[in-house]
């Protein structure tokens, strides 16, 4: 029954996460029914684990390390920031616009035991990388871990 719950609550975040791209697709519209001043952005993500850590990877260049926020709450990994758009002088038409600016937070439920006290994160390259080691042993309900970006 146990497996039959995670599966489902899997299926939910899969449908949560295309219902962000839905909404994300109908914000780039010029002229969308659902246009907001600031939209909060998802940026691509990846989760993984290897025999001896759990590994989060975040593709967010052009941000800065002091504008990056991590911290670890229980098993709920929280990355937030906030890419800031090029200042542009006069009227700006755009032809095609992907690239997102503004907020973003992604929250990332972590399901294994892991070491809240030896988590490293480092951004590079526009990419930020996170890695928690794994233990042995129940989830660790600790408090709140802040983590430092180098």
């Amino acid at each position: 029954m146990d497996d039959f719950k995670k599966d489902i609550l899997k299926d939910v975040h899969r449908i949560q996460e295309e219902m962000d791209l839905l909404f994300d697709h109908f914000y780039k519209l010029r002229h969308s029914p659902v246009l907001t001043d600031r939209r909060i952005w998802r940026p691509p993500t990846d989760v993984f684990e290897t025999e001896e850590e759990i590994v989060v990877r975040m593709e967010i260049a052009g941000m800065k390390q002091q504008d990056l926020h991590v911290t670890l709450s229980c098993d709920l990994l929280i990355i937030r920031g906030e890419r800031r758009g090029k200042a542009s002088t006069g009227k700006t038409v755009y032809q095609n616009m992907e690239i997102n600016c503004g907020p973003f937070e992604r929250n990332i439920r972590l399901s294994e035991p892991m070491d809240p006290d030896n988590i490293k994160a480092t951004y590079k390259d526009g990419f930020l990388e996170i890695k928690i080691p794994q233990r042995q042993g129940k989830i660790t309900q600790a408090k709140e871990t802040i983590i430092e970006v180098s």
